[in-house]
């Protein structure tokens, strides 16, 4: 049974991508220093992550359709602790991407298998309002993370954040312990074999309206990504925020994710979870657009940070909903399904990372970068989504 304990249990689990880059944005800058690097092999520590994700989901999820939900999230959890723990002494930065990688493989654990669980338990509306609820719940991570890595980035520097980080890996092991259930009971699990494997990928991505509705999901969390992933260059350095100022300014945006969420919730029960993603696609091509145009005049810090919190709600509207949409239509290979969804928005955050920060005006890289994906996300579906049956029932 799908409580508002075990969501909860869930949101945490699925916030190791936030907890894990959004509480050492606020000491990028600092970590790029001490690490005699640059501020693009800075930023792809964070790329590094996203693929390890990817990665990570794309062999976790079908592997949980065939073994069970239960110990993968727990044996992922438990990796992700350690390798936290090792990026703390860390002192080059090629070692540090490469446990980044590891981190992010076990950190795709959670997000995977989590929306695993909920496929297994829920259908229809109630899974899209607990893919809502849920996001909602675990969009308190990039509140609190950037606070907390921006008060702690003096006393204690990025070392010491890792450090931070692996006590929340420690909660996360002990949730996946006491609360996670085994949601997939041996009759229905997968046949066992690595061949067995490419039948179910084969399934979801032969489905093109779910290709359609994770392409839009995943190039969405793009939007999302080129914020983070510039935001410390554009606020800090180039609009003058400090380092606990600007923990501050990407809480309140974040805080959208969370209003837009608990806002989905709601319209669900009167409108079609489609209408509600595609009026959020358009708020973030909008959104984008105007940071464009405010870039290329001069960017000034209101409009810059009014602006990023548009496009950040309309983000909160799209992902949620497209999730559940892709989800429904292959519940027959929830974990393949999840797998698929949940790789293709970490590739995509893994590709977007590195670009906002290859031109010389931050503003406009990061808006150049927000608009093409969020202008590719409703390419990809109303092109391959568009013309399915979008009820959940």
């Amino acid at each position: 049974m799908l409580t508002a304990g075990l969501l909860m249990g869930l949101a945490l689990m699925s916030a190791a991508g936030s907890l894990a880059t959004d509480m050492y944005l606020p000491s990028l800058v600092g970590m790029t220093r001490e690490l005699h690097t640059s501020s693009s092999l800075a930023q792809f520590t964070l790329s590094a992550f996203m693929v390890g994700m990817a990665i990570g989901q794309l062999v976790i999820g079908p592997v949980s359709d065939v073994h069970g939900r239960r110990r993968l999230m727990i044996g992922g959890s438990v990796v992700f602790l350690l390798s936290s723990l090792a990026a703390a002494f860390v002192d080059s930065v090629w070692l540090l991407i490469g446990l980044r990688v590891v981190m992010g493989f076990a950190g795709g654990t959670g997000p995977v298998v989590s929306r695993a669980i909920i496929a297994d338990l829920a259908r229809g509306r109630e899974a899209a309002r607990a893919f809502s609820v849920m996001m909602a719940i675990q969009g308190l991570a990039p509140v609190v993370a950037p606070i907390l890595g921006g008060q702690l980035a003096g006393p204690i520097g990025w070392r010491g954040i890792f450090v931070v980080l692996a006590g929340f890996n420690l909660a996360m092991v002990l949730v996946a312990v006491l609360l996670v259930p085994e949601s997939l009971p041996a009759e229905r699990r997968a046949e066992p074999g690595l061949a067995r494997l490419a039948p179910s990928f084969a399934r979801v991505l032969a489905d093109r309206v779910f290709v359609g509705h994770a392409l839009s999901m995943a190039i969405t969390f793009g939007v999302m990504f080129g914020y983070i992933s510039a935001s410390p260059f554009v606020l800090e350095n180039q609009l003058g925020l400090s380092s606990s100022t600007y923990s501050l300014a990407f809480a309140g945006n974040a805080v959208m994710v969370i209003l837009a969420s608990l806002l989905n919730s709601r319209l669900i029960r009167n409108h079609e979870p489609v209408r509600i993603a595609r009026s959020g696609m358009a708020m973030t091509v909008c959104g984008s657009l105007g940071l464009l145009l405010n870039g290329i005049a001069g960017p000034r810090l209101w409009p810059t940070l009014a602006l990023l919190a548009f496009s950040v709600f309309g983000v909160g509207l799209v992902l949620g909903n497209t999730t559940a949409l892709g989800a429904a239509q292959v519940s027959d290979a929830a974990g393949a399904g999840s797998a698929v969804m949940g790789a293709g928005q970490f590739l995509v955050a893994g590709i977007v990372s590195p670009l906002v920060g290859l031109g010389a005006d931050a503003t406009v890289s990061m808006a150049v970068v927000m608009l093409a994906c969020a202008v590719g996300a409703n390419l990809c579906h109303y092109g391959l989504a568009g013309a399915g049956r979008h009820g959940l029932g």
